[in-house]
């Protein structure tokens, strides 16, 4: 018999480096999927975002919309009055503190913190530091997602609603400073570095803006100097992302919003929610003021601008 030769095959390196690249690819697969899913998991959030913000406007004819009418005098109260030596507060000191005021419904932090069982996500510097109602329930959802997220629990609130405080804007009902108080260390005023970083990067999303950024001084009275990494103001979701987005200040909101009206509305949209807002100028001559609200909506807010006009926010 003839001997037959054994044939040896060359081992196919292309078919194995196929293969390795496509083992790779489905683990990384594999790892990103779980991956997102313990993100949303930990943080029981949508997508709904700073980052995935849009702005856009929109044109309407509205000589059929309704009208509606409120107080002029509505125009010194509100989310997003301008308070400081130019403008000063309207608000009555003396009806907030006996419960009597329309424009702050005044609550203290403790008594937010006092619902809460087991360990508190962050504390208040006394029993008597709060805001208004809005601004201290949106606070309170704010620091309790952030100690959720970090197990961090040493916030704590150490400004807020000082009818006679040197920095107006305290007077608003809306404004607080953050502190750090941990159990070994000494306190400190807010700074976003590190985990804390959180707060700022999600102010937004509960409603809150920094009030005094840093690059902004030329709108600013000289004596706001301290704390202006800790200082915070609730504007509204709609607002704070407008102005989060646009690196602006509240300053400069009030006067981008006098370009907007009900027939061609600022919009923000985020995720599945979109807001329209628009500025009303008042009728300082009158006792009321009278302006259309979109004929197919029945969600929105007004607020004051202090000075002239009014900010209607839709909810869409």
């Amino acid at each position: 018999m003839t001997a037959q030769k054994k044939i040896r095959r060359k081992p196919r390196y292309d078919r194995l480096l196929i293969a390795g690249v496509l083992l790779i690819v489905c683990i990384l697969l594999i790892s990103g999927c779980v991956k997102k899913l313990k993100s949303g998991r930990n943080t029981g959030e949508s997508e709904n975002t700073i980052e995935n913000i849009t702005i856009t406007n929109e044109t309407a004819n509205a000589e059929n919309y309704p009208k509606i009418s409120v107080e002029t005098s509505r125009v010194y109260s509100g989310n997003m009055i301008l308070v400081n030596k130019a403008f000063p507060c309207r608000i009555d000191a003396e009806a907030v503190k006996n419960g009597m005021s329309s424009e702050i419904q005044f609550v203290t932090i403790k008594s937010i913190l006092d619902t809460k069982n087991g360990a508190k996500p962050y504390t208040a510097s006394d029993w008597e530091v709060g805001l208004d109602r809005s601004a201290a329930l949106a606070m309170d959802s704010w620091f309790e997602k952030f100690s959720q997220e970090t197990g961090i629990h040493d916030l704590r609130m150490i400004g807020g609603y000082k009818p006679e405080s040197t920095d107006p804007d305290f007077q608003t009902g809306r404004t607080l400073t953050i502190g750090i108080f941990p159990e070994t260390g000494s306190s400190y005023a807010y700074r976003p570095e590190g985990e804390y970083a959180w707060l700022s990067e999600h102010a937004a999303e509960y409603g809150f803006i920094l009030r005094y950024p840093e690059d902004k001084d030329e709108y600013f009275d000289e004596e706001i100097t301290e704390r202006r990494t800790a200082t915070f103001r609730y504007v509204g979701i709609a607002a704070a992302s407008y102005i989060t987005t646009r690196k602006i200040c509240l300053e400069e909101f009030l006067q981008e919003i006098r370009q907007y009206s009900v027939s061609n509305m600022l919009v923000v949209k985020n995720g599945s929610d979109s807001f329209g807002m628009y500025y009303v100028p008042a009728d300082l001559h009158n006792e009321t003021t009278s302006f259309a609200i979109p004929s197919n909506q029945s969600s929105y807010e007004i607020s004051g601008n202090n000075a002239d006009g009014f900010i209607v926010t839709i909810y869409e």
